[in-house]
């Protein structure tokens, strides 16, 4: 299929999505701004979630015989534009981003008037060399799906509103706009939707690595499954993942037992780091490693502890759900701790799984089989945790 077609009732369902990842990324949206005229309706079906007031901008990319021009150009502005948005966080609202020269060009535009954050939101993002790119000063970038480089059709372009839905309700299409490709197996859903993930992550701004490091540091110290926790176990991020740094260290100076995670026969294991772990040896991701004569903590010992474990993944939803890289390392640890745990009799939940990650990783729904075991809860670069 060539083209793409959304429904609203398609497009309603990633807007609440997109909602959701806003929402849980702890960005405060002051005002909506909405690039005409794709961006209008996603803008307005916005505000019924954030309860923000909208102002519309015009920006052309086309000439007058309807062919791409060199670059974009203003067609309509904002009144009083200082009034309205300087000191303000600005959420840009469209409907696509395609070849992001819009965006580019847009965001500029609105940084002349001092807005105090801005941030970007669109229904979609095609996986394509974009023309144009993400100013530095960006502080979030929020994609209800990743779509292929194909022609798009929106509801609200269309002259036969029946035929338009047709095509979008027709199977073929479904498998195709899906994120959970319902029409293929577990497997296969796994495999296209880590493809997705990584396309998303890769495009996330380098600058938020650290600020929503730092934010979800902040958020899970101060929660009480910090407080109780006597270990933390915490994965020593890889570049595209958010920033552990600051969680490590927030354990460390609180005192705490933490361990991090070392590959050794195909199977992952915790060692024990101490406030020398920075000058371990790198290995190829620039991490530090693990020395391999360091002793790892069994599950027995982590098991008689109160601990909170951190998990990574490339995907997460709100019922616990998670998908990883693909190793099935961190499953085939869950499922070990959760069968030390049953083999003590143990009960209650000394033994928290706390999903964290970008906000831009939180999905729908997550495909997942007899293996994948669910979280206890979700922290995504926010203030906010979510628990199960």
């Amino acid at each position: 299929m060539d083209k793409y077609y959304f429904s609203y009732e398609d497009i309603h369902k990633t807007i609440k999505l997109l909602s959701k990842q806003i929402i849980s990324s702890g960005y405060k949206t002051d005002i909506i701004v909405a690039i005409g005229s794709g961006g209008f309706i996603p803008a307005r079906m916005l505000k019924t979630f954030l309860d923000k007031p909208i102002l519309a901008v015009g920006i052309s990319y086309y000439n007058h015989e309807n062919k791409t021009a060199d670059n974009p150009s203003k067609v309509q502005w904002i009144e009083e534009a200082e009034k309205h948005l300087k000191g303000k966080n600005i959420l840009l609202v469209d409907e696509v981003d395609d070849s992001r020269a819009t965006l580019e060009y847009c965001i500029k535009e609105l940084l002349k008037h001092e807005p105090a954050a801005i941030s970007v939101a669109v229904l979609h993002n095609k996986i394509k060399k974009k023309k144009g790119s993400l100013p530095k000063e960006l502080s979030h970038y929020f994609a209800g799906k990743t779509i292929e480089d194909k022609w798009v059709c929106y509801p609200w372009d269309a002259q036969d509103i029946d035929e338009h839905c047709a095509l979008a309700n027709s199977l073929e299409q479904k498998a195709e706009t899906q994120d959970l490709y319902s029409q293929l197996s577990t497997k296969e859903q796994k495999k296209q939707l880590r493809k997705k993930l990584k396309s998303e992550l890769k495009a996330i701004p380098s600058n938020k690595r650290t600020e929503s490091g730092l934010a979800l540091a902040a958020a899970i110290s101060a929660h009480a499954i910090w407080k109780e926790a006597k270990l933390v176990l915490a994965f020593l991020s890889m570049p595209m993942e958010i920033e552990t740094l600051y969680i490590i260290e927030a354990a460390l100076s609180a005192g705490k037992r933490i361990a991090c995670p070392r590959i050794r026969a195909d199977e992952i294991e915790f060692v024990e780091l101490d406030q020398n772990w920075k000058n371990w040896t790198r290995d190829a991701w620039d991490i530090p490693e693990p020395p391999a004569e360091d002793p790892a903590l069994g599950f027995a010992e982590i098991a008689a502890l109160p601990c909170l474990a951190l998990i990574p993944g490339l995907g997460f939803d709100l019922k616990g759900s998670r998908i990883g890289w693909g190793k099935g390392y961190y499953d085939r640890f869950l499922a070990g701790m959760e069968k030390t745990r049953r083999d003590k009799g143990l009960t209650g939940n000394t033994f928290f799984k706390l999903g964290i990650g970008y906000s831009e990783q939180l999905r729908e729904q997550i495909p997942v089989d007899e293996r994948d075991l669910p979280l206890d809860g979700l922290a995504l670069g926010s203030a906010e945790l979510n628990f199960f």
